[in-house]
């Protein structure tokens, strides 16, 4: 092959990305992906250069497609050509993993499993005795410093609930710039900093994780203001109320209260909505006086019910939502602001 061949085929790496998008109107991701690894292989054989856009493509295909042998190509290849990841790259690949409640992404890919998901964030086997700077799993590409790498990490180990994996990411993040010399977030409450918005975000995953002892620790802790906890967050935690310390509950005991009052109204009215009735209150004064009343056919509700898929609500793959719901990216997003003088912050 020429040179001027050569080249050609190198500046046509933008349509080329465009083109092997559009297909996905047509074909299934897995016919992208095979796509996208011919052309790496061509390209290697004929020695032409292999963009870094190309590079980005393949490795979130790799993600949606569920590949650890895919996701090891590409990171490979990154860390050879030394070009490293930037945030955005490493953010749109774990949200390609999987890909929360009612995630698309599952539903036309599947999902991970658990033991090569780990792999690919903590270390490939067949690769742990090479030196660290020679290794090439996600991990490696990650820059605590940088709140928009670590927020999606610690979701994605959420995700594979690594809790002791997260345990140790809580105490590097105690000791880290951010949370020591905290700034404000530009365009949010002051009360929100960039200590506060990393807290909250370890109690949730941690969380949702199932660490709920390690969770309840956190919230004594850093203080959290349970009250500011989403419903399906706060419920979760509420599982495993008993780790909840003597102190948080003298402080927070009547909110704590509320919600598990709460909790309990929400998992009845599932109940109620799986065998088909509703309640009927009988009483402005007195919500608790009543009686229920079929909305459906009770041989129906009944053979739902024996089916071994049933559930009492919908599940599809880790956790509740995407790594960031789109209405809470902002949080994430946001400028952190210098301030022009100030100590440690707790």
């Amino acid at each position: 092959m020429s040179k001027q061949t050569r080249q050609s085929l190198e500046a046509l790496h933008e349509p080329i990305v465009r083109a092997l998008y559009r297909c996905r109107d047509q074909v299934d991701d897995t016919a992208v992906l095979r796509t996208v690894n011919g052309i790496y292989s061509r390209y290697r054989v004929y020695g032409v250069h292999f963009d870094d856009q190309l590079l980005a493509f393949g490795l979130k295909f790799s993600a949606r497609c569920r590949g650890l042998h895919n996701m090891k190509r590409y990171l490979r290849a990154i860390r050879k050509m030394g070009i490293g990841m930037t945030s955005n790259v490493f953010r749109a690949t774990i949200a390609k993993f999987s890909i929360g409640h009612r995630g698309l992404g599952e539903i036309r890919n599947g999902r991970w499993q658990r033991g090569d998901l780990l792999q690919v964030l903590l270390g490939f086997d067949d690769c742990a005795s090479l030196p660290r700077e020679e290794q090439f799993h996600l991990g490696t590409f990650l820059v605590r410093d940088d709140w928009q790498y670590l927020h999606g990490w610690i979701a994605a180990l959420a995700r594979c609930k690594a809790v002791d994996v997260m345990w140790e990411e809580w105490m590097m993040w105690k000791n880290c710039q951010a949370r020591r010399k905290a700034r404000k977030l530009a365009s949010i409450s002051p009360s929100m900093t960039t200590k506060t918005r990393g807290d909250y975000w370890f109690v949730e995953q941690m969380t949702y994780s199932g660490g709920l002892k390690e969770a309840w620790a956190m919230v004594e802790e850093t203080d959290s203001d349970l009250g500011r906890l989403k419903d399906r967050i706060m419920f979760r935690l509420l599982d495993g109320v008993e780790y909840c310390s003597a102190k948080v509950w003298e402080e927070q005991g009547d909110a704590i209260r509320a919600r598990l009052v709460r909790k309990w109204d929400v998992e009845l009215g599932k109940i109620e909505k799986a065998f088909g009735v509703s309640w009927v209150p009988t009483s402005l004064e007195d919500e608790g006086e009543g009686y229920h009343v079929l909305f459906e056919d009770q041989e129906k509700v009944l053979e739902a019910m024996s089916s071994d898929s049933f559930k009492l609500e919908e599940d599809y793959g880790y956790p509740y939502e995407g790594v960031v719901p789109e209405k809470e990216r902002w949080v994430h997003d946001a400028l952190e602001i210098e301030e022009t003088k100030g100590g440690e912050d707790g």
